[in-house]
């Protein structure tokens, strides 16, 4: 992989957004939806983990999965830095974050594979 790769997942509010970029052979990647902060940072090395989240958030739900996952389908380091945030979220708005989320790590594994 080369260049930075841009992608979204979603749409509205509940949408996540994906910035990859390599750094040699390792990965980072920005993982930022709704009111973007950072919330977790989390690496992944070939199946490893380490992460911090701040007290109070919840984004390492988004973060390691997908750390866990790119890491050890490309056996290199991948750090996710991740921050979603949407005020007064409904349950049916966290499952379609959820959902996002899922179908995002299979679209950023395709990507970086074909680049």
């Amino acid at each position: 992989m080369d260049e930075r790769i841009k992608l979204t997942q979603g749409t509205g509010k509940t949408a996540l957004n994906y910035e990859i970029t390599p750094v040699g052979k390792d990965i980072l990647i920005l993982l930022t939806g709704g009111d973007a902060h950072i919330g977790c940072t989390a690496i992944g090395d070939d199946g490893r983990l380490s992460s911090y989240t701040p007290q109070s958030h919840k984004d390492d739900a988004l973060a390691i999965p997908l750390a866990k996952k790119v890491s050890q389908n490309l056996h290199c380091v991948c750090t996710v830095v991740a921050g979603f945030h949407l005020d007064d979220i409904t349950r049916e708005e966290i499952a379609e974050v959820v959902a996002n989320a899922e179908q995002g790590m299979t679209q950023v594994l395709e990507a970086i594979e074909k680049n």
